[in-house]
This record gives C-alpha cells, structure tokens and sequence, in this order.
C-alpha cells in the first residue's frame, strides 16, 4: 500500500493522484493504480500481485504510523517514502536535515534484513531509526531480529486508528528468547532526537541493556537518557541498579532452568524415546 508513486519524472502523493491512471512503484517499478474510499485513506496498489515488493507488503496501521508520525514535525521537516537509488531502497520517513531514517517495522522481518538495512544506510551517511510496532513486537517471546534491533536504535510504537501514534522506551529483560522482566512505557517525543556524547557505562553501575545500545543517538526520556540523569539523580541511579540486578538474578534462574532441562533431554526423555523406537519396530 504505497503513499507515493512515479509520474512521469515526478513524484505524486496518493490524495492527488487521477482516479484510473496508471503509476508506477518507487520500489518494484510495477504499475499502480490510485484507491481511495469514506474509510480508506488513499493509497496505491499493484494492478499486479508483487509480493517481493517492499511497499505492496505495507499494512493500514503502517500507512497510518507513517502520516502520524510525519504531522508531528513541523511542514517538509519528513518527506514520507524516500526513494534512495543509490542503494535500492525506500525510506518510510526521511529527516533530511539530521540523516535520519526512521523504519516503521508492523512484519516479521529477519536478523540479516535489518542489518542489511542498517549497513545500507550507514554506506550513504544516515542512521535508522526502528519503530517496531506493539501488536506484533513487544511480546513474552522475541521476534526474529527483536533483541538485535533493540540494541540498534529501536523503539515501540503504539498506533491507534484516528489518535496519535506514540513512541515509547521501556526497562527490560532477555533470556533464551524471552522477554522475562519489563518496565512501564517511557514516551519520548520523535522530533526530540539527541547525540549520544561519546562515553564508558560502568558495568557495575549501569544495566547491559545500556551498555549494549549501539546507536550514537537517543531521545529525551529513554533508557539512555535516564542513564546520564543518573549521574545527578540519585532516584534514577537507584533505579538502574534494580535493572542491574533483575539482569543478574534472572539470568542466572534462566541458565539453571536451561541446564536442568538439557540434563532432563539427555538422561531422561532421549532415553525414553529410544526405548519407544525400539518396541514400536520389535512390534512390527
């Protein structure tokens, strides 16, 4: 469901677009066509099915994050679906001014899709910025490529049909695929977006859900921010050290339940199935 397609050498936005005439894909290429509706923003679609496309694959809540998060910031601050050529790609929101690309993520997606993305980027000077959305991220068990982008410049986004999308941070725990601890929503503000200045976190200070993130920048209000507050807040400190321990403690209950389960695989229920191979073959 594009937003945008070619005319001609130009691009044109969806709600400006001729009722029946044909565009074309800013990834794919493939011919388009404009739909629209009382209920349905207008949008593209593919006359033909193009489900290796990048763009035919995006949802109504993608669509929706997109505008969102683009009214947040002040007139052309974002230019929604940016083609880059260059390395093949199309960004979902581009800040231009400060080498931003933000990627709504509503779809499964692999490890080495977002890394590809991200060294894709980073090849012509920009950073991403990840905005996974809640209904399919955020669960007890991690997506494929969750706990990698979290550490990559990845936050939540809540979107909700007619309100504002919001943007949210939050403490939490990892172990052997799952989310075993998490925090409130810290919310932060998109346009809000900081350079990470160039600093050690103590590893018996600060929780490795800090001292992982790798992303050179931060938004006020997130788990960053809160970890250089806590050089003079002695409550956000405190805080910091509880997710020190709960990483701690619940790693170590994570690492015994594994080991007691590997002894149980090996000396009991591997056991019992040889056993169970054997008799059903002898009652053959």
């Amino acid at each position: 469901m594009p937003l945008y397609a070619v005319d001609d050498d130009d691009l044109i936005f969806a709600p400006h677009a001729e009722n029946g005439k044909t565009y074309w894909c800013l990834d794919c290429f493939g011919p388009l066509k404009k739909r629209s509706g009382r209920k349905v923003f207008p949008h593209f679609y593919h006359i033909h099915p193009a489900p290796s496309c990048r763009l035919h694959s995006k949802t109504e809540d993608h669509l929706r994050a997109q505008i969102q998060i683009q009214k947040q910031f002040p007139p052309n601050a974002l230019q929604m679906e940016r083609p880059f050529p260059e390395i093949n790609r199309v960004a979902d929101l581009c800040w231009q001014d400060r080498k931003i690309v933000f990627e709504i993520q509503c779809s499964p997606m692999s490890e080495v899709e977002a890394k590809g993305r991200i060294k894709d980027y980073a090849s012509i000077g920009f950073s991403v910025i990840w905005l996974l959305d809640d209904k399919r991220y955020n669960r007890k068990s991690l997506r494929p490529s969750e706990e990698f982008l979290r550490k990559n410049g990845a936050y939540y986004i809540c979107i909700e049909q007619g309100l504002q999308s919001k943007c949210y941070d939050q403490f939490e725990v990892f172990s052997l695929g799952k989310r075993v601890a998490r925090g409130p929503k810290m919310y932060i503000d998109p346009q809000d977006l900081r350079l990470k200045p160039d600093m050690q976190f103590n590893q018996d200070t600060f929780p490795r859900q800090i001292r992982e993130i790798s992303s050179p920048h931060y938004f006020c209000g997130d788990r960053v921010d809160k970890a250089l507050r806590a050089q003079n807040n002695p409550h956000t400190a405190c805080n910091l050290l509880k997710w020190l321990s709960l990483e701690i403690q619940l790693g170590k209950n994570s690492q015994k339940k594994h080991r007691i389960k590997i002894i149980l695989d090996k000396y009991l229920i591997e056991p019992y199935l040889a056993l169970l191979m054997r008799l059903l073959k002898q009652a053959r």
